[in-house]
């Protein structure tokens, strides 16, 4: 989940916004609320980055520790998915693999929603599905950043602590230890915090979000 956003100065003057800019221009704990609770209801889906099904596992991918390798033989002894082993020519690579499909408990946590994540070079890309294990709801904001401007717009950085409804199968230890980014957030409910940008728009502070 990619809740990090950038921030760059932008030379505008506080000085010429009006009274009632003025006024909405300290942000305060309820409007931040606001905000926070809408970003973590269109965003607070935590996924792991497996927007494509079915998944063929290689020898390299084993021979790597790759994500899929680790993860996929988890979720098949859990039911979530399903392999068969597919011969080099029928899935058109120089050996064969091993191809990974969602079960019906599985597309059960497969969320077809559209989300604007970032890569790893911090681009925006859009996804239109993903495998997602847990949802985050605001627990409380903690504090924020003094407002500064941003491409023109007053933003914050908002620090807030979650709670978390997680995949009931995200008990069993191995699942824990496939996916240790989720595991963490887990354990960190009511503690660990979170940030997410938020702008001043229109008189609203309205949260920000990647490639905006």
């Amino acid at each position: 989940m990619n809740t990090k956003m950038w921030i760059s100065a932008a030379a505008v003057l506080l000085g010429s916004a009006g009274p009632a800019y003025a006024d909405t221009a300290q942000p305060s704990q309820q409007a931040l609320t606001l905000a926070v609770k809408q970003y973590l209801t269109d965003h607070g889906d935590l996924c792991v980055g497996k927007s494509t099904w079915p998944r063929d596992l290689t020898a390299e991918d084993r021979q790597s520790y790759s994500n899929d390798a680790v993860q996929l033989p988890v979720l098949e002894r859990l039911g979530l998915v399903e392999s068969k082993e597919i011969p080099a020519q029928a899935a058109a690579s120089s050996a064969p693999v091993r191809r990974y499909s969602l079960t019906a408990k599985g597309r059960q946590y497969y969320l077809q929603k559209k989300r604007t994540t970032l890569d790893v070079h911090g681009q925006p890309v859009e996804q239109d599905a993903d495998l997602c294990l847990a949802s985050l709801s605001l627990d409380k904001v903690v504090k924020w950043s003094p407002p500064e401007q941003v491409h023109g717009h007053l933003e914050t950085v908002v620090r807030y602590t979650y709670s978390i409804k997680s995949a009931d199968w995200m008990t069993d230890p191995e699942a824990r230890e496939a996916f240790p980014v989720v595991s963490r957030i887990i354990r960190g409910q009511n503690n660990l915090l979170m940030s997410v940008n938020v702008r001043l728009q229109d008189g609203r502070w309205m949260p920000v979000l990647p490639g905006q």
